[in-house]
């Protein structure tokens, strides 16, 4: 026995140390939750670790750098809303313009509108920004069109598409809802009767805006001494992105025919409710959610997915009295937002047309032929009366304008009149009705839907609204290097994690000036000019129309970008978590057999420094 050394001691101790340092580490693995807090602890592992950490934040911030391009992109297409809405207006007071009927002075008249309207297109287009960056710079693009020339199979396909809605689906449209809205139909005849070659419609298939967005329109112009409609002034343009053939889905086609009939509405109210229609500002005239609600009581509220969600909830209902789901129907036309009547006239501006058709009306049951008698009441005293358009619809609902949007926008389930039903219940029976079909007044029935819509073979001459004339117009935008000598600007989004010029999306920049919409001369002083100024907005609309159209691709093509990156973040962080993170469960046994086996060597190093104690005991003997 020796005491030099006390090699039992010095065991204890350093297996005791050991088990200290694993616990210390343990420890801090778990307070910090990674499991490697320094190179030390995986080299390797770091590295990886690192490399992986910097393609993350990279990809992160890239993805807000693609919401930020978002950003930009819609302001562009928002100015350029208003720039089409005031180059829309030039056309009309061009075509104005052009009829002989107008002295000097009246031309003076109408050129003082144009020369404010181009001058509030460069005030637009001069001060939009982002980030105090110019979206519409003067050293940007010129917007071109060019004439393309499509293949033979894309001509014939928009020939025939043209041909199509000529023959059968715009004069069915027509007879349809001439004959269900017998007021309008009753008045457009007694007016055509003379002559109706004033209604003589031009049918456009061209490229309006792209797919999925601006289906098509119907437009007119009015005369401003008295806001009367401008004879022979009809277009119907129908976007040919959306329509490319007449061979569509079953879907694609109940979008056709909903639409062509939603359009034609417009048309015949534009002819005989023209005062309304043009609308100024004056208390007579129609709300925005009204002309496009009417119109929709022609085309359909369900048709094209404007109210999706109730067609849904009302396919779990058992019958029209089943009022289970009204908390749904309830929170649907409540949500309030963009859901109001005012903010989305195609869906809750639909119904509250209906419901103010179903409260004018003379029974009380949801039906076509009950609706049409409170749509045709309605329609009837618009025409008769000069009062405001509140005043007239108060008289014909009992109840005001301010009342019928409330009981929709506030999913209201108490009756705003004695006898009627509430809007609630009004929308569940009218959802319920018009389950598998459009919703529609001019339908056979409100369940009638898809292909059938205009399914009625009207005789196309005998109708008083004809298509006289049809075109497809072949054009593309195109940046041609000759017409911009100097105007090549463009910015460059970055969305990704590495300097690759691959992760570089370039936007253009495009100078949408009146001049760059070849405008600067355009006058309707003479009736030459004013003739050749239609083709001059003619062509600027087609040239904002198709920038906005690259706008909309560009975003797209950003919001694809933005998911790709969000999801390659995702799956990396769970890779570099593997390596990065600490395993708790793992961590927490590790650290449990750390504090027992440091307790159980505190008390092996004490009786090993007990064990010298019995030299004293031999030394004593």
């Amino acid at each position: 026995m020796v005491i030099q050394h006390n090699l039992q001691s010095i065991n204890s101790n350093r297996q005791s140390s050991l088990v200290n340092t694993n616990r210390a580490k343990s420890a801090e693995k778990l307070s910090s939750g990674y499991k490697i807090n320094r190179a030390a602890d995986d080299a390797a592992g770091l590295s990886i670790s690192e490399k992986m950490r910097r393609q993350m934040r990279g990809l992160h911030r890239a993805s807000v750098n693609g919401g930020d391009g978002i950003s930009l992109v819609q302001i562009a297409d928002g100015a350029l809303n208003e720039v089409h809405d005031m180059l829309q207006r030039g056309n009309e007071l061009a075509v104005q313009a052009a009829n002989g009927t107008n002295s000097y002075s009246d031309r003076q008249a109408i050129n003082n509108e144009i020369v404010q309207l181009k001058k509030e297109i460069d005030s637009i287009t001069a001060r939009t920004k982002f980030n105090e960056t110019m979206i519409f710079s003067k050293n940007g693009i010129l917007p071109r069109l060019d004439k393309i020339r499509p293949d033979t199979k894309t001509q014939n396909a928009l020939e025939e598409i043209a041909t199509k809605i000529t023959d059968e689906y715009f004069p069915n449209a027509v007879d349809q809802i001439l004959t269900k809205f017998s007021s309008l139909g009753d008045k457009l005849k007694e007016l055509a009767a003379d002559d109706k070659s004033k209604y003589n419609t031009r049918l456009s298939i061209q490229y309006i805006d792209g797919v999925g967005k601006t289906l098509a329109y119907m437009s007119a112009a009015f005369l401003n001494s008295d806001q009367s409609f401008y004879s022979g002034s009809l277009l119907m343009a129908v976007d040919k992105d959306d329509f490319p053939s007449v061979n569509l889905s079953d879907s694609q086609m109940e979008k056709l025919e909903s639409t062509i009939a939603h359009e034609v509405m417009h048309g015949i109210m534009d002819t005989v409710l023209s005062t309304r229609m043009h609308r100024q500002g004056g208390a007579e005239d129609f709300p925005t959610w009204f002309v496009e609600g009417t119109a929709q009581l022609a085309g359909g509220g369900y048709s094209t997915g404007w109210n999706y969600e109730l067609s849904n909830i009302a396919s779990g209902l058992s019958g029209t009295d089943d009022s289970s789901k009204d908390n749904l129907i309830h929170d649907y036309l409540s949500r309030g937002g963009e859901y109001t009547v005012d903010t989305r006239e195609y869906g809750h501006g639909y119904l509250a047309a209906a419901y103010a058709s179903y409260l004018a009306a003379d029974g009380n049951d949801v039906t076509q032929s009950n609706l049409l008698n409170g749509a045709n009441k309605m329609f009837q005293k618009l025409m008769d009366s000069n009062d405001s358009f509140q005043d007239v619809m108060a008289d014909v609902m009992g109840i005001s304008e301010a009342q019928l949007k409330n009981a929709i926008d506030s999913g209201s389930t108490t009756s705003p009149k004695e006898g009627k039903m509430s809007a609630v219940e009004f929308v569940r029976r009218l959802t319920y009705e018009s389950l598998g079909g459009a919703g529609s007044l001019v339908t056979s029935a409100l369940n009638t839907g898809g292909s059938s819509i205009l399914g009625v073979s009207a005789d196309k001459d005998a109708q008083p609204v004809v298509i006289v004339s049809k075109k497809v117009n072949y054009t593309a935008l195109k940046d041609d290097e000759v017409d911009n000598r100097g105007h090549y600007e463009r910015l460059a989004l970055h969305l990704g994690t590495d300097a690759d010029m691959t992760n570089k999306v370039e936007v253009n920049l495009y100078d949408m000036s009146s001049g760059a919409l070849r405008l600067t001369d355009t006058n309707v002083l003479t009736s030459e000019n004013a003739t050749d100024a239609i083709n001059d907005f003619g062509d600027a609309i087609m040239m904002v129309s198709a920038v906005r159209s690259y706008f909309g691709a560009v975003q797209n093509r950003i919001e694809h970008t933005i998911k790709n990156l969000d999801n390659v973040v995702e799956n990396t962080t769970a890779s570099e978590s593997r390596i990065r993170d600490t395993n708790i469960a793992d961590e927490m046994v590790k650290l449990s057999a750390a504090n027992i086996l440091s307790q159980a060597g505190q008390s092996m190093l004490a009786q090993a420094n007990q064990s010298t104690q019995g030299v004293m005991s031999l030394l004593q003997g």
